[in-house]
């Protein structure tokens, strides 16, 4: 999907990159920066008796080398690819297959997340649609608001009796 999207910014600003330039530039995704809470709050969740995955438009390689740059690897027990059901994010189907993966029911599954529209699929889909607003920004609630909304992953353990 990125390397779609790239080429559509490039075919749609007339710029000419070799592929190798192309790569180059995908290349980030895979070595993209956490925010420092990221491994405490999970292992906090963790320690909580909650099941963590990463649930990721990007596929199996790009989702592999993202969780071991972040260093997450020994705290989820899995992560879920759009690759499995051929559906992106904000796809309903993407989101029951991902708690259907994880054995639990869509109702009792929490999906924290930064993006919008990420919130409101995995609300579409029956799961508790988590806003993680780091940066303070409005919600615009036309398609209704999150279940939560919490400024950093911390919140997120404490709201979770963590």
């Amino acid at each position: 999907m990125n390397r779609d999207a790239l080429q559509y910014a490039l075919d749609a600003h007339g710029a000419d990159v070799s592929t190798e330039e192309r790569d180059e530039i995908l290349a980030v995704y895979h070595e993209l920066d956490v925010f420092d809470d990221v491994r405490r709050e999970i292992e906090r969740l963790r320690e909580a008796g909650y099941d963590c995955y990463v649930l990721s438009n990007g596929n199996p390689e790009m989702l592999a080398s993202m969780v071991e740059n972040a260093g997450i690897g020994d705290l989820l027990v899995d992560t879920i690819s759009a690759d499995e059901v051929q559906r992106f994010k904000p796809s309903a189907e993407l989101y029951r297959h991902a708690a259907a993966r994880t054995g639990t029911p869509i109702r009792e599954t929490a999906h924290a997340t930064a993006a919008w529209f990420d919130v409101l699929g995995a609300q579409h889909a029956g799961m508790q649609g988590v806003w993680v607003d780091r940066k303070g920004n409005p919600w615009d609630g036309v398609a209704g608001d999150p279940a939560l909304t919490v400024e950093t992953l911390d919140a997120l353990a404490d709201a979770l009796g963590a």
